[in-house]
């Protein structure tokens, strides 16, 4: 069954078809890794995108932040300033209004007779 053709043929080309399937292999594997490194190139893409959308929504949430504690200010100013406003009302009216009812019960008693009956 040994054709000696067949394996001078072998023999001639062995070197080649060795050589011919680390080659083969050898692409394999190399394809292998080229497919794993644009995967991770797009998960690294991924990544970095997810970053820099953060970065964003964190300097949004800083401007926010600053705004919202400025508009605490200028409400805890205006309050302040409407507070005062109505505390200097009360002061005025107030008093005025205490003195105008000391007087209607303030009365000059000393006049006055005794009801007072002796039993």
């Amino acid at each position: 069954m040994n054709n000696p053709q067949t394996n001078g043929f072998f023999q001639k080309y062995k070197e080649l078809i060795v050589t011919t399937i680390i080659c083969l292999f050898l692409t394999g594997i190399y394809d292998s890794i080229n497919n794993q490194t644009a995967e991770i190139k797009k998960w690294y893409q991924l990544m970095i995108g997810i970053n820099e959308k953060v970065k964003v929504q964190a300097d949004n949430l800083h401007r926010l932040e600053k705004s919202l504690e400025t508009h605490v200010q200028h409400a805890d100013e205006r309050f302040k300033d409407q507070n005062g406003r109505i505390r200097s009302i009360e002061f005025k009216t107030i008093p005025s209004q205490l003195h105008r009812y000391k007087s209607l019960i303030k009365e000059d008693t000393s006049n006055a007779e005794d009801t007072k009956t002796n039993y």
